[in-house]
């Protein structure tokens, strides 16, 4: 029997799609096994990753109630819980996010805000988007003599 280039390219065509199509089920088979399928070289690293995507969900929905209530210090904390997991992308996008509402006078504890401010300023954090010092100075702004002088006293 002679195979002309026509029918052998036919024949691993439909090789080629029955594996993708038996890679897809078996991934598709343990999905629904397990429910998620790791995709990172390790359980580990996928574990650590979620936990990250959980705290920023929990971060975001801190966030949003902290913008009703005047009290954003569990949407930072869990910003920095996400900071110290190594999950800069996450942590400061929630920062920076904390930092334009206080700018805006919305954490109601102003001489703790500034504290916040002048924390990360003096350790150095740098934020993509966002400049700490024009933070700092629309808080002040905000603030009374009395608040100012309060939170510039050292702790």
């Amino acid at each position: 029997m002679t195979i002309t280039g026509k029918a052998l390219a036919g024949w691993l065509l439909a090789v080629g799609a029955l594996s993708v199509a038996g890679a897809l089920s078996a991934s598709s088979a343990r999905a629904e096994e397990g429910g998620f399928v790791c995709m990172e070289e390790s359980q580990e690293k996928c574990d650590h990753e979620n936990r990250n995507i959980d705290l920023f969900i929990r971060g975001r929905d801190a966030f949003d109630a902290g913008r009703e209530s005047g009290d954003l210090n569990e949407a930072r904390r869990l910003a920095l819980e996400l900071m110290e997991r190594k999950d800069q992308r996450h942590g400061k996008a929630l920062m920076e996010f904390i930092y334009v509402q206080v700018s805006l006078g919305v954490h109601r504890n102003f001489v703790e805000a500034y504290r916040w401010i002048e924390s990360d300023i003096a350790a150095g954090t740098k934020y993509t988007r966002l400049d700490l010092g024009w933070v700092r100075d629309k808080l002040a702004a905000r603030m009374t003599p009395e608040q100012l002088a309060e939170a510039k006293k050292p702790q």
